[in-house]
């Protein structure tokens, strides 16, 4: 099996803003990575509607169906997503979340 020599980073959890002066100011995205991270902050009413929102647009998308698993099939997990979307001067407009599926856990051929 080879292996790819690229080096890999975790992803930059900070973000950069100029003002109208020219300064560069380091600025904390301060997402939440998880669900527990997402309902304990104290932004978490916005982080639920959010959800609610993303959930009301897949099931009025008609985006899947959901079914009880055949007997011996593990579902395909998924996570919840967050991100803050900004203005130009770095202010919070909304809050996005969305619901994603783990793929890199599907089987070839089955799932």
């Amino acid at each position: 099996m080879r292996r790819s020599t690229r080096e890999r980073h975790e992803p930059e959890r900070y973000g950069f803003l100029v003002t109208t002066h020219g300064d560069i100011i380091l600025v904390d995205q301060d997402e939440p990575k998880t669900y527990q991270e997402a309902v304990a902050s104290s932004d978490s009413e916005k982080w639920l509607e959010a959800m609610r929102s993303e959930m009301d647009s897949m099931s009025e998308n008609q985006v899947g169906t959901l079914v009880e698993p055949p007997e011996g099939i593990k579902p395909i997990g998924c996570k919840w997503v967050f991100k803050k979307k900004t203005d130009m001067d770095g202010n919070v407009q909304t809050y996005k979340g969305r619901l994603v599926a783990k793929g890199f856990r599907q089987i070839h051929g089955v799932d």
